[in-house]
């Protein structure tokens, strides 16, 4: 009799910690994940530029959320980033941009380390008071350790235009006195979600 409710417990706690495990949120490990854009000046000189700090989930109903800090803009240039800070970005009135979307989270939880699949998404990216759709295809790949990798398969081209930073370009290249700042920004990510 002993042994039989030993045996339930157990296996009472073996359901419960496997439900745990399958309804666990995954979250964006920030140390791990990349956002970088390229900004191209006078029509050919092109330069790759981060956000530092980044937080996001992926809820288990497939919701994921991305919030990247503006103020962690880093172009390895002090003063540039002091100018996308202060004039193009606006940190102090917005200081974030948030990109949010759907997957298929069971077929993500489906994945066996090092398998992947493509998906494309509409992303609703959010950042300075405007909110577009944008979309994008990308790569889900399963990791060790209960990670999993989101990588765009090509660029995200984002157009200023379209959440009106066109101001904050013009403004930019007045500082910097360049006589050409593109408006289309090609975007990529590597996104580590981890439970």
């Amino acid at each position: 009799m002993i042994i039989i409710g030993i045996k339930r417990t157990f296996i009472a706690l073996l359901l419960a910690s496997v439900s745990y495990t399958a309804s666990a949120e995954w979250v964006l490990n920030n140390a791990e994940s990349t956002l970088n854009f390229i900004s191209i000046k006078k029509l050919t000189v092109g330069e790759v530029h981060t956000f530092k700090n980044l937080e996001g989930s992926l809820k288990d109903n497939g919701e994921v959320t991305v919030d990247v800090s503006l103020s962690s803009v880093d172009t390895k240039i002090p003063t540039r980033d002091d100018r996308m800070k202060k004039v193009f970005f606006e940190v102090v009135k917005f200081p974030k941009a948030t990109v949010s979307t759907k997957v298929d989270v069971k077929r993500i939880n489906s994945l066996k380390a090092g398998e992947s699949f493509s998906q494309n998404l509409p992303l609703e990216l959010s950042i300075h008071g405007q909110q577009n759709n944008i979309d994008a295809e990308l790569r889900i790949t399963a990791l060790a350790d209960n990670k999993i990798l989101a990588t765009t398969v090509k660029p995200i081209i984002i157009k200023m235009g379209d959440y009106k930073l066109e101001k904050g370009i013009e403004l930019l290249k007045a500082l910097a006195k360049l006589s050409s700042i593109s408006t289309a920004v090609p975007v990529t990510v590597n996104f580590i979600f981890e439970k």
